[in-house]
């Protein structure tokens, strides 16, 4: 699966401002804008991406794997489903269908995502 515009998904925790974009017209020359989400070009935003991605997993039984932490697996009895991460792209396997596109859905409800099939 791949996330449309992952970066932008991340939440700042920290304050950073950027000077107004130039077609951008103010009254008041010396004006800045405070961000509250990443843009790609911050150093932030991987982190910040990575977290918002870590936080909704977890909010979905996920564990995280201490020897990959990229790895985010969740066992519920006889269902097992795993998520590797690659930047923006999600690699999911499972030993059920219908939990697979139970979670398919719940990940479109929190990003814009694409499902790119079968992995080759």
């Amino acid at each position: 699966m791949d996330v449309h515009n992952a970066f932008l998904h991340g939440d700042l925790q920290e304050e950073v401002y950027m000077k107004l974009s130039p077609g951008f017209q103010v009254s008041v020359s010396g004006k800045v804008c405070k961000l509250k989400k990443s843009l790609y070009g911050l150093k932030q935003a991987p982190r910040c991406w990575f977290a918002k991605l870590s936080a909704t997993l977890k909010g979905y039984e996920f564990q995280q794997s201490y020897s990959d932490y990229f790895l985010f697996c969740m066992n519920n009895g006889s269902i097992y489903l795993s998520v590797l991460v690659y930047v923006d792209d999600l690699i999911v396997t499972r030993n059920d269908s219908a939990t697979i596109q139970r979670f398919k859905v719940y990940l479109s409800a929190c990003f814009h995502m694409k499902d790119l099939g079968v992995l080759k």
